[in-house]
C-alpha cells in the first residue's frame, strides 16, 4: 500500500481514484502508533496538500513552435497539469490552431486563449470588432471547455478594447449563453496594482463597464506585488460577484527565479508594479508570491502561472514546493487522529508559532499569559505595522486590541502640537483602515489620566501585556515610568521596544562613560563610531510579506472594548472658515502606503542627485521629504537606512544622507543626555546672553514668523512653513541664523515657533538645530547664513513661488530688492513698503557685531565655563566636564581678550587624531 501511494505521488498522477487510495491508506495507519508511521503520515498529508492543489493551477503557454507547444504540454501532463493559457504577443499568432494542438493531446484540457486588442487590428471600418467576432464564434464551434481572454494592454485603448468588445459580443450574441454546455466563455484582465487612486478607481470603473454586458465569465488579476492593494480587490470583487453573475477570479503569479527577477529588473514590463522587496532577492520575491498564493487560495481563486510558466522540472519543484508552503500551517493544524491531535496542539500554542527575525522573541511573557489578550499601544510615533516591534511581538498572543490613547491637557508643551498634529489625526485615521481590512480596529480613547484609562483598559479586556515602542521625549520617558509602575501594580506585563530610531539612546552600551574618543563629546562621528562600536550595525527591518503574513494570523478579541471615533478625541481641531490643515495634507498625506510611495519616487527620482543638490529649495526633488513621516513614524528609520546602504551609489555619493538618519539618533542622544535641552541651553552660562526684548523683539519676531521681514529668501521659507509646514534644511537654517545672528531674538521663541508650525516637529532634532543655532548647543555652528547670497534659490524660482509680489524682478535683484532702481522696480511692478515690506534691518554688519559683544560679555562674565584655550566647558550628566566646540570668534583668554588664531597647520593628522575629549 505505502509504495501504492509513493509511485503514485512520482508520476503525478493526482486523478480521484488515487485521492481516495490515500485516504482509504490513511484511515489504516491511523490504528498504528509508531514514529515511522507517523512520519509517513505527515508526508502523505503533503502529498494531499499537492493534490488538491494542482486541479486549481493553470499554467501560461510560451513557445515558439507546434512541436515545442505539444512537448511542453505533454510534460506538463504528466504532472497533473489540465488548464493552459495561450498568450497573444504577435498578429502571426494562431490560438486557433494551439487549441487543436492541446485537445489532441489532452482531451478534457481547460484551455484559456488569450486575444490582444494590440495584436489584431484593421483598417476597415469595425474591422476590429468583426474580426474579434469571429474569433470568438470559431471557438464556440469547437470542443471541450474554451475561453477567450480579451486584453488591451497599457497605454491608449483604442476604438476596439476589451469593453468595446464586450458591448459588441452582447448585441451579436445574446442568446450565446442559452446553452453553457457550447460555445467559449469570456474573461477579462484586471489590475488591481495601481498606486495611484484616480487610476485604480479608473480601472474599477472601466471592469465594471466590461461586467455589465453581461458577458464576463472570469476576471484574471493581473501581477503586482502590493499585498494589502491585492487583498482589497479581492474583498470588492467578493463583495459584489453575486451581484454581477458569480464569475469566477484567477490570480496572476509568476515564478520567483532568478532569472525572471533580473528581467524584470533590467526590463519591467508595462503595467506590472513591482516592489523593491520582489526585485531584490529570490527570498523577497518568493515570500511575496507566497503570500498572494495563500489570498487567492483563502478566497477561493485559480492561479495562473505566468510566462513562461513551467518549463522544466526545475520549475515544477519550484511550483510544488510554494503550494506545499501555501497550506502548511493550515494541514499541520489538522486533526488526524490522537498524535497528530498532539502536534496540532504545539502548534495552536502561540508561543509556538513562527517567528520572523531578526526580531527577538519576548523572553518575559509566558504561554499562559499568550493565551489572554495583549494590548498594541501606539504613540505619536509610531503609527505604522512594517518593522514595528512591538506589534510583532504582540502577535504571540491568541488575540492583540490595538489601541491610541490621547491625553491632550497631558501632552505637555513640546508634544505634538500645531501642524504635527494634523498629520498625526491623518495617519491614526489610515491606520484604523489598515487593521480593518484585516479584521481588526483601532481602540482610540479620550483622557485626562493616562495611566488610570490604560489599566481600566487591561481589566476591562482581561489583557496579560501591554506592547509599546520608545517614545525617546523626555515626556514620553516620564509616561512610560509611570506606565509601567501602575501595570505592575495591577499584574500586568509592560514590554517596551525600540522601533523609531536605529539606536537607542538609553542604551547602556552609549552611556556617557563608554567612550566618545576621537572628537568632541556628542557629535556626530563619535557618536557613530561609539554606536557601531558597542551596537553593531543597525538592526535590518523585516521584509513587508513578512509585515503582512503577521497581520493575516492576527486575531481580534472575542468582544472589541468601547471606542471614540478619531474626530472626537480633540486631536488638530480647526475652527473657523480658513481651513489651514488642508494644504499640510496635500502635501503630506500620512499613511504606510504614502511613505512607502514617497521613498520610491525618492530612490527612483532624486537619491542619485541628493548629494550635488540637497541645498537647493528651487528643485523640487533635491531632498526625500520622509522626515514627517519618520516623526509620525509611517516610515521606518531602519527601512530608509538599508534602502541608502543597499544601493548601488558609492560611499561618497550616499554619505551625506545615511549620516543625517544617525544626525536623528545623535539628537535624541543629546535629549536623553539633556532633557530640558528644548528651552534650557546646554551650555548653562549661555542663558545670560542678552537678547532683544520688549517691543523691539514682538517686531522682530512677529515680522520674522509672518514672512514680512524684507529678505525675500527669509521671507520665502516663512511662508512655506506658515502655509505647507515645511522647508528644507538648508532654508530652515537660513531663517534660523537670521533669527538669532542678526534679529538676536532668543533661540528659544524660533524653537517654539518651528515646534507649533512643522509637520515634521521633532523636539529632539528642533531643539538641537537651534540650541546650535543660538550657540548654546553641544555642537555650535561655525558659519553664518547670508539672507542674500541665496546659493539655495540659484534658480529663483522658490522665491517667486512664495514672494510672487517680487516676480517682475531678476536675480540678483531678486533675493535684494533694495538695491534695484526705482524705475526697475516700478517696471517689475514693486513697491517697497506697500507691496513688500522694506528690510526690517538695514546694517546687518552692524547687527551681527552686537551679537557677538554680547556672546564675548557673557563668556567674560563666566570664566569657570572656559578653558585655557577660550573653549566652552560643559558638565555632563555624570557630573563630569567636557569641552564643546567654540567658534573662534568667541575663545577668550582669562582677561577676556579674543585670543588670536593659531599659525595654520600642514594638511594631515597628528599621531594623537583630532581626540579632545575630556571625559
Amino acid at each position: 500500500q505505502i509504495s501504492d501511494i509513493r509511485k503514485a505521488a512520482q508520476l503525478g498522477l493526482w486523478q480521484s481514484s488515487v485521492i481516495s487510495t490515500v485516504l482509504i491508506h490513511l484511515r489504516q495507519l491511523m490504528k498504528y502508533k509508531s514514529v515511522l508511521n507517523i512520519i509517513f503520515i505527515s508526508r502523505i498529508l503533503s502529498v494531499r496538500a499537492i493534490v488538491m492543489q494542482k486541479s486549481n493551477v493553470r499554467i501560461e503557454l510560451f513557445f515558439k513552435t507546434h512541436s515545442d507547444l505539444r512537448e511542453r504540454v505533454r510534460f506538463l501532463s504528466t504532472k497533473g497539469v489540465r488548464s493552459f493559457n495561450l498568450v497573444n504577443k504577435s498578429n502571426k499568432d494562431n490560438a486557433l490552431e494551439w487549441v487543436d494542438v492541446i485537445r489532441e493531446e489532452i482531451p478534457d484540457a481547460s484551455i484559456c486563449a488569450h486575444y490582444s486588442a494590440k495584436y489584431n487590428k484593421s483598417r476597415m471600418k469595425d474591422g476590429a470588432l468583426k474580426l474579434f467576432v469571429d474569433f470568438v464564434e470559431k471557438m464556440d464551434s469547437k470542443e471541450g471547455d474554451n475561453e477567450v481572454l480579451v486584453v488591451t494592454g497599457s497605454g491608449d485603448k483604442g476604438k476596439f478594447n476589451s469593453v468595446t468588445a464586450m458591448k459588441t459580443l452582447a448585441k451579436k450574441t445574446q442568446d450565446r449563453y442559452s446553452d453553457l454546455s457550447n460555445g467559449a466563455t469570456i474573461a477579462v484582465a484586471y489590475n488591481p496594482f495601481f498606486p495611484d487612486q484616480e487610476l485604480q478607481e479608473e480601472e474599477q470603473k472601466r471592469l465594471m463597464e466590461k461586467i455589465d454586458n453581461n458577458q464576463v465569465n472570469r476576471i484574471y488579476l493581473q501581477f503586482g506585488t502590493d499585498l494589502e492593494l491585492l487583498r482589497a480587490s479581492l474583498e470588492w470583487l467578493t463583495k459584489m460577484r453575486p451581484e454581477k453573475g458569480n464569475f469566477d477570479i484567477c490570480g496572476s503569479i509568476f515564478l520567483p527565479t532568478k532569472k525572471l527577477i533580473a528581467q524584470q529588473r533590467f526590463r519591467p514590463w508595462n503595467g506590472v508594479f513591482l516592489s523593491e522587496e520582489f526585485l531584490d532577492s529570490e527570498d523577497g520575491a518568493r515570500g511575496i508570491v507566497l503570500e498572494m498564493m495563500r489570498l487567492y487560495h483563502s478566497f477561493g481563486c485559480e492561479i495562473l502561472i505566468e510566462a513562461p510558466g513551467i518549463r522544466n522540472e526545475k520549475d515544477v519543484k519550484i511550483l510544488e514546493a510554494l503550494l506545499q508552503d501555501r497550506d502548511s500551517e493550515s494541514i499541520s493544524k489538522a486533526s488526524v487522529g490522537e498524535v497528530l491531535e498532539r502536534c496540532a496542539e504545539n502548534l495552536e500554542d502561540p508561543s509556538k508559532r513562527r517567528k520572523i527575525g531578526p526580531l527577538p522573541s519576548s523572553n518575559v511573557v509566558s504561554t499562559e499569559d499568550c493565551k489572554n489578550p495583549a494590548i498594541l499601544l501606539f504613540g505619536s510615533h509610531d503609527i505604522r505595522l512594517h518593522d514595528n516591534e512591538a506589534f510583532q511581538l504582540s502577535s504571540f498572543h491568541q488575540s492583540v486590541i490595538p489601541l491610541f490613547l490621547w491625553c491632550n491637557g497631558g501632552k505637555g508643551k513640546w508634544g505634538m502640537n500645531g501642524a504635527s498634529e494634523v498629520v498625526l489625526k491623518d495617519a491614526l485615521r489610515n491606520l484604523h483602515k489598515h487593521l480593518q481590512a484585516s479584521g481588526l480596529k483601532l481602540i482610540t480613547r479620550s483622557t485626562d489620566d493616562f495611566q488610570t484609562e490604560l489599566s481600566k483598559l487591561c481589566l476591562e479586556t482581561n489583557a496579560s501585556a501591554i506592547y509599546w515602542n520608545k517614545a525617546h521625549t523626555t515626556e514620553g520617558r516620564i509616561r512610560e515610568k509611570r506606565n509601567k509602575q501602575i501595570l505592575h501594580d495591577i499584574g500586568i506585563k509592560a514590554i517596551q521596544c525600540q522601533s523609531s530610531l536605529l539606536y537607542d539612546p538609553s542604551s547602556p552600551a552609549l552611556s556617557i562613560s563608554s567612550g566618545f574618543n576621537g572628537g568632541h563629546w556628542g557629535t556626530l562621528m563619535p557618536f557613530l563610531r561609539t554606536c557601531r562600536k558597542q551596537l553593531g550595525e543597525p538592526r535590518r527591518p523585516i521584509l513587508r510579506h513578512e509585515t503582512f503574513a503577521i497581520l493575516e494570523k492576527m486575531r481580534p478579541p472575542l468582544v472589541w472594548p468601547e471606542s471614540s471615533t478619531i474626530d472626537d478625541l480633540g486631536i488638530a481641531i480647526i475652527e473657523g472658515k480658513d481651513h489651514w490643515d488642508a494644504p499640510i495634507l496635500k502635501k503630506f498625506p500620512m499613511s504606510e502606503s504614502d511613505a512607502l510611495r514617497d521613498l520610491n519616487d525618492f530612490f527612483a527620482h532624486a537619491f542619485h542627485l541628493y548629494e550635488r543638490d540637497r541645498s537647493r529649495a528651487d528643485i523640487d526633488h533635491s531632498t526625500s521629504k520622509l522626515s514627517a513621516h519618520l516623526r509620525i513614524g509611517t516610515l521606518s528609520p531602519n527601512e530608509f537606512f538599508y534602502r541608502i546602504e543597499d544601493s548601488n551609489l558609492s560611499y561618497n555619493d550616499r554619505k551625506t544622507i545615511s549620516r543625517r538618519l544617525i544626525w536623528r539618533d545623535l539628537a535624541y542622544y543629546q535629549l536623553f543626555s539633556f532633557p530640558n535641552m528644548c528651552e534650557e541651553s546646554i551650555r548653562q552660562h549661555y542663558s545670560q546672553t542678552e537678547w532683544v526684548s520688549g517691543e523691539e523683539e514682538r517686531q522682530r519676531f512677529d515680522a520674522w514668523k509672518k514672512g514680512r521681514t524684507g529678505y525675500p529668501l527669509v521671507d520665502a521659507g516663512m511662508r512655506e512653513l506658515w502655509a505647507t509646514g515645511w522647508m528644507t534644511q538648508s532654508v530652515r537654517m537660513v531663517v534660523a541664523s537670521f533669527l538669532t545672528e542678526y534679529l538676536r531674538v532668543n533661540w528659544v521663541k524660533g524653537c517654539e515657533w518651528f515646534h507649533y508650525t512643522l509637520v515634521d516637529a521633532d523636539p529632539a532634532i528642533n531643539s538641537m538645530m537651534w540650541q546650535n543655532a543660538g550657540r548654546s548647543g553641544i555642537d555650535q555652528w561655525n558659519f553664518v547664513m547670508s539672507p542674500t547670497a541665496a546659493s539655495q534659490d540659484a534658480s529663483g524660482n522658490y522665491t517667486i513661488m512664495w514672494v510672487p509680489e517680487l516676480s517682475g524682478l531678476k536675480k540678483p535683484l531678486l533675493h535684494s530688492p533694495w538695491k534695484a532702481p526705482t524705475e526697475v522696480l516700478k517696471q517689475a511692478g514693486v513697491e517697497l513698503g506697500k507691496n513688500y515690506p522694506h528690510r526690517i534691518l538695514v546694517d546687518l554688519k552692524e547687527e551681527r557685531h552686537k551679537m557677538v559683544e554680547n556672546v564675548l560679555k557673557m563668556r567674560h562674565r563666566n570664566q569657570s565655563a572656559n578653558d585655557d584655550k577660550g573653549y566652552d566647558l560643559i558638565t555632563l550628566p555624570n557630573g563630569k566636564e567636557t569641552i564643546v566646540f567654540t567658534k573662534k570668534e568667541f575663545r577668550i583668554d582669562r582677561c577676556g581678550n579674543v585670543l588670536k588664531a593659531p599659525p595654520r597647520k600642514k594638511k594631515g593628522r597628528t599621531k594623537s587624531g583630532r581626540g579632545r575629549n575630556r571625559i
